[in-house]
């Protein structure tokens, strides 16, 4: 019999099967262990944040784990959060009812249209007696999910831990090292574990864009309830007192968030220290906001306040750097770096720049309290169409603000050398009741009586008895403020002849000044030392005190006095140049912010005054 012919042994059942098991799982290991798709993402590149999808049951998620996830992301240096602010406008332009919430659909929408590269859609939901807490990574343009990410707990208490997980995930998949992920501080840590303490200060920070201050700071208050050592809450709480001009009352809430800072995040560490170089008695705080501009440069608080702090110091092209980088669509308050960046165009000259910047940013703010196109239209000597401007000028919000409206009416007087004007512009307003203003707006009162040469010996007397007791809280965060206000009274004191005033100031308080860090104070103490000397009859001595800062972040007035001291010494050729300057920097006259504005209407009567050698 021929013996029946035998298979190779991989085609044998048994082989069969065991191979087909095998392959199975090899394929299900490449499953396994295969790297996910790349996303088409880049550092620095936007999300927008969905609303969340709460399916379980407790309404305490609906803004506490939203702000929990944003708060999350936010310590990323590779993902960018699309504000709130930028989004409401998106919706606007959009037509979208404001009472639908902003869920994947319409996220993807905004996304689309912002250029923002992903949604992040978080979501929360029990399941058998724990919580999922969810985020889905949507293409916008795609409007399908892209990846997944999920994290259980056992409690709500547990959930924050949870969203930390879940956004640890998310940023890895986005590209984000692992290294950068795990120095992360734990969102606990970092914020609160309290969910009633983050749905407050969600709230508070809601109200506070839409500058509902009061309700902002019950709000903010109501967290810190909550949670004593909420630190970002208490930091919160601080800025707004400061906005509001209680920089006194937002000391206390600055050493809480302090005290507690080794819980935040590098980026909210190095945002408090610039705060607390902010209300110190000797404050000059643009390093800490340039390191926090340099390191986060989407930090528009770091780049918004650099730039001020450069415009502040005439230093127009550095500022204008920072400004650019802070004025654009994604930053919630770019308003008010447009707002900046109109100034630092009109220093420099830049007329038609500044009146677009300026009438961009009331066009965002929406608000006629106060519009800077005047200040333009004063340096372009379009005197009716300021006129107009003033003319439509809203009720003030507040005493800061009635001080501006009197300023700008003061530049449009002394522009024109109407001495009559600017009297008329100093009643315009009622006095102001704070002491610090009172101060200003008497200072503003001393700088007409300088303009149109009239000595008012008993008015600067007063002022000085005024300051007597500001000046004497060393401690008090406004002491920088109060100290220019000093040497403008100084100086205007010199101006009006009354060296006797002039000199018992400065040697009064002389070892105070010195101990500020803030440069313009520093800039203004050499004025008042050289115009001390022309006082004395020795103006080859001012005239080498004021040479050595002119480095073009000087104050105008810096070379109306050196003019003055050339004019002494009879030398015609260098009294000419300082006049010409004078001439070319007329937008600068106007613009120079530092004192709150105080010397611009002086700056102006000089540069357009008969300023001929007498001899």
């Amino acid at each position: 019999m021929k013996p029946a012919p035998r298979s190779p042994r991989w085609r044998r059942p048994a082989a069969l099967v065991a191979l087909v098991a095998l392959a199975m799982v090899g394929a299900g290991a490449w499953m396994l262990l295969r790297p996910e798709p790349a996303i088409a993402f880049a550092e620095r590149d936007w999300v927008v944040l969905a609303d969340v999808d709460n399916a379980s049951g407790k309404a305490l998620f609906d803004d506490s784990l939203q702000r929990a996830v944003l708060m999350s992301l936010e310590q990323s240096r590779y993902v960018n959060v699309l504000s709130t602010s930028r989004v409401t406008e998106s919706r606007g332009l959009l037509r979208i009812p404001s009472g639908r919430g902003l869920d994947r659909e319409l996220a993807s929408d905004v996304a689309a249209r912002e250029g923002a590269r992903m949604v992040v859609a978080p979501a929360i939901r029990q399941s058998h007696g724990h919580y999922l807490v969810s985020v889905d990574l949507i293409d916008p343009n795609r409007r399908a999910v892209v990846r997944s990410y999920r994290a259980k707990a056992g409690t709500s208490s547990e959930v924050m831990a949870a969203v930390d997980d879940v956004v640890g995930q998310l940023r890895a998949g986005l590209g984000e090292s692992v290294a950068s992920v795990q120095q992360s501080v734990p969102l606990p840590q970092a914020s609160t574990a309290n969910l009633q303490a983050l749905k407050s200060f969600a709230l508070a920070e809601s109200a506070l864009g839409r500058r509902r201050f009061s309700e902002s700071a019950k709000l903010y208050e109501a967290a810190i309830d909550a949670d004593p050592d909420f630190a970002m809450a208490h930091i919160g709480l601080a800025r707004l007192l400061v906005r509001l001009d209680q920089r006194a009352e937002a000391q206390p809430h600055l050493a809480r968030a302090l005290a507690v800072s080794q819980r935040l995040p590098h980026r909210e560490r190095l945002y408090l220290k610039a705060w607390r170089n902010e209300l110190s008695a000797d404050a000059w705080p643009l390093d800490d906001w340039r390191v926090l501009a340099d390191v986060y440069p989407d930090s528009f608080a770091g780049l918004a306040n650099t730039s001020w702090y450069l415009l502040t110091d005439n230093r127009y092209d550095e500022a204008e750097r920072y400004a650019v980088g802070a004025a654009v669509p994604h930053n919630p308050m770019r308003a008010y770096t447009i707002a900046q960046l109109g100034w630092i165009q009109l220093g420099t000259n830049r007329f038609d720049d500044a009146l677009r910047s300026f009438r961009w940013s009331e066009t965002l703010t929406g608000r006629a309290a106060s519009d800077p196109r005047a200040d333009v239209l004063i340096a372009m000597r379009r005197y009716g169409d300021a006129q107009a401007v003033l003319a439509q000028l809203g009720k003030p919000r507040d005493e800061l603000q009635a001080l501006m409206n009197v300023r700008v009416r003061l530049l449009l007087a002394a522009d024109q050398d109407d001495c009559t004007g600017m009297r008329t512009a100093l009643s315009s307003e009622a006095t102001p009741e704070s002491a610090d203003f009172h101060v200003h707006a008497a200072l503003m009162r001393a700088v007409v009586d300088t303009a149109c040469e009239q000595r008012e010996a008993k008015a600067l007397a007063d002022i000085a008895t005024e300051l007597r007791p500001l000046l004497a809280a060393t401690t008090d965060p406004s002491t920088p403020d109060r100290i220019l206000r000093l040497l403008s009274l100084i100086y205007l004191a010199q101006r009006q002849g009354d060296h006797v005033l002039a000199n018992r100031l400065l040697a009064e308080y002389d070892a105070q000044v010195v101990q500020q860090k803030n440069p313009v104070i520093g800039k203004w103490r050499t004025m008042v030392l050289a115009m001390q000397e022309i006082g004395r009859g020795a103006p080859q001595q001012a005239v080498a005190l004021l040479q050595q800062m002119m480095d073009g972040s000087e104050p105008v007035q810096a070379h109306v006095a050196l003019r003055e001291a050339y004019r002494l010494l009879g030398d015609g050729e260098q009294f000419q140049k300082q006049n010409e300057w004078l001439f070319e920097n007329r937008g600068r006259a106007i613009a120079e912010v530092a004192n709150t504005q105080l010397m611009q209407a002086l700056n102006v009567h000089d540069t357009v005054s008969d300023a001929t050698l007498r001899r």
